[in-house]
């Protein structure tokens, strides 16, 4: 992997049901903004397609909880 290498962003949940989620955002290959949003859920020891759609303008970042 170099500096210039496209990676995948990922989030993994499990919702108050208790199934286990995960939502994808992988980047095209012929553009710089536009990515796949691919939500999956976790079922039968695989992970299982549920939708997915195509997304521009990517941002991933954290930032501290405010509290009262």
């Amino acid at each position: 992997m170099t500096p210039t290498t496209r990676c995948e962003e990922l989030v993994e949940f499990t919702d108050q049901s208790g199934t286990r989620r995960r939502i994808r955002f992988v980047p095209q290959s012929n553009s710089n903004d536009q990515w796949q949003r691919i939500a999956e859920v976790w079922a039968d020891q695989a992970w299982r397609l549920v939708g997915q759609d195509t997304v521009s303008d990517v941002d991933h970042w954290t930032r501290p909880v405010k509290t009262p």
